[in-house]
């Protein structure tokens, strides 16, 4: 019977602490709120090094445009790419990076992710130039025949 009332007035004077405590930080919170403008949250997230996928994807291309751009006076080489049927993203991305189609292969993997094509490649032989952009390299795997 004893230990009843002591687990009882244990019980209570933990559910006073709790009412009390919640009363205090009720009336005296220590939280600071600070609004910020979308504009403060991209100047903050380029300080710390971020970049958006889009911001990325157009710097890329323009790096890719300035390329072709000094390729295209050299002769235009055409190679061989296969996508077969069991081929991811990744694998279509590697085998392009290794035969030197492409400058990065995870650039190129999140260019096809942001265009929504990474489960639209179409498997088959295709003849690529080695100065196409990702844009251009992912129009032809998708591409209707």
């Amino acid at each position: 019977m004893r230990d009843k009332i002591n687990i009882f007035y244990m019980i209570l004077g933990i559910g006073i602490g709790i009412i009390l405590t919640s009363l205090i930080f009720t009336l005296k919170p220590k939280i600071k709120y600070i609004d910020y403008s979308d504009n403060d949250i991209i100047k903050k997230a380029k300080e710390l090094g971020m970049v958006s996928v889009k911001e990325k994807i157009e710097l890329n291309e323009e790096k890719d445009k300035r390329e072709a751009d000094k390729k295209e006076n050299t002769k235009e080489e055409i190679i061989l790419f296969c996508i077969k049927n069991d081929d991811t993203l990744t694998s279509v991305a590697d085998r392009l990076f290794k035969k030197g189609l492409i400058a990065n292969k995870e650039d190129f993997i999140q260019f096809a992710k942001y265009k929504e094509v990474d489960k639209k490649l179409r498997t088959g032989n295709y003849e690529l130039k080695k100065n196409l952009s990702y844009d251009e390299i992912i129009k032809i795997f998708i591409k209707l025949e």
